[in-house]
C-alpha cells in the first residue's frame, strides 16, 4: 500500500532507519505518518494539550532528522485501539527482522502513545 504524498514527506523527516522500517511495513499495511520531525511550536502545542509529556528539545521528534516517528492504521479510527496494536505489532516484528532496535509509544509508562515509534539509542 503506497504511502501518500502527505506520509512521504513527514517519513522523510526521519532518520533513514524509521524510513526504511515504515516503507516496509506500508507494503502490506494500509496507514499514514502524521508526524516525523516537530519543531518548537509543533512540540510546545503537543506539550500543552497533553499530547506529549516532553517540552521541546526533549523529544526525539526534535532532532534532525527526527529519530521519531507516529504511525496510525488506516482507515484512522482514534477509538479503534486493536487497529493500533495489530499495526504497531506488524512494524515491531518488521522492526526486528530488520534489525532496527525501536522502542513503542504504547509501552511507555506515563503515557500510551500508540502511534509513536523512536529509535533506540
Amino acid at each position: 500500500m503506497p504511502l501518500s504524498k502527505v506520509s512521504r514527506q513527514k517519513l522523510n523527516t526521519c532518520h533513514s532507519d524509521l524510513i526504511r522500517l515504515i516503507e516496509a511495513v506500508a507494503e502490506t499495511e494500509k496507514c499514514a505518518v502524521i508526524c516525523g520531525f516537530r519543531g518548537r511550536y509543533e512540540q510546545e502545542k503537543a506539550y500543552n494539550t497533553g499530547k506529549s509529556k516532553a517540552k521541546f528539545g526533549q523529544s526525539k521528534h526534535n532532532l534532525k532528522p527526527s529519530r521519531a516517528v507516529d504511525v496510525v492504521p488506516l482507515p484512522l479510527n482514534w477509538d479503534d485501539i486493536p487497529a493500533f496494536e495489530r499495526l504497531g505489532e506488524k512494524i515491531m516484528a518488521k522492526a526486528e527482522e530488520l534489525n532496527i532496535k525501536v522502542k513503542w509509544g504504547r509501552d511507555f509508562t506515563n503515557l500510551k502513545d500508540y502511534p509513536h515509534y523512536e529509535l533506540i539509542g
